[in-house]
């Protein structure tokens, strides 16, 4: 278990290949290095879900992804994801995933055309969701927080330093969690299947005590 500060910054090969592992799920392995940036794409019209997950694991701390959001064709079904993930006895799991979504998701928030649509959440004890609107065709931040409350995670979700989310959870602080950069084809985010390849760039992750 790693508790050090931990920064990757996408640009060394040999680094990479140490510090992260693929997890594509029943898909090619579809990403690389390229200029600097983690370049993870899927193909049109197909259930890809192209993953890479950290060897180390870690617990309570900063965890912020620096990501390009392309622009998203609407209501397409593909979900940039950067999320926390433990699966031994017990399965928990706190994400960002931004897409296009769906129409009335999109809707309901008065999104521009130019904006996707982040979901802030907590898969497990308890469920719950939450969603933001963040610029399309521009650079974010997201950064999750885990703090230690009387032993169990209280989980902060920001957008660009600006605290958007707040949850105690029942999941216990001793919990370690691998971190995860994903592109994946989901059917929650959207109401039709991509068009295109889509791809997004991952400038860095790092993780903070």
């Amino acid at each position: 278990m790693s508790e050090k500060p931990f920064v990757a910054t996408f640009d060394n090969q040999e680094e990479f290949q140490i510090n992260w592992k693929n997890n594509s799920w029943k898909s090619p392995a579809s990403y690389q290095l390229e200029k600097g940036f983690l370049k993870i794409s899927t193909r049109p019209n197909s259930n890809d879900r192209v993953k890479i997950r950290s060897r180390n694991t870690f617990t309570t701390g900063k965890y912020t992804w620096r990501i390009f959001v392309p622009k998203l064709k609407l209501y397409e079904q593909v979900s940039i994801g950067a999320f926390l993930y433990h699966n031994q006895e017990k399965e928990f799991e706190f994400d960002f995933e931004i897409g296009s979504g769906q129409e009335k998701d999109r809707e309901k928030l008065g999104l521009k055309n130019d904006e996707a649509i982040v979901f802030c959440v907590s898969q497990f004890e308890p469920f719950n969701s939450s969603q933001y609107p963040v610029q399309m065709n521009d650079w974010s931040t997201f950064t999750i927080e885990l703090l230690d409350i009387d032993g169990f995670y209280f989980v902060k979700w920001y957008i660009n330093n600006q605290l958007v989310k707040e949850l105690q959870t029942q999941v216990d602080a001793s919990t370690s969690f691998r971190a995860h950069c994903s592109l994946e084809n989901l059917s929650f985010i959207g109401d039709k299947k991509t068009t295109q390849e889509n791809f997004v760039l991952f400038d860095y992750f790092e993780f903070k005590k």
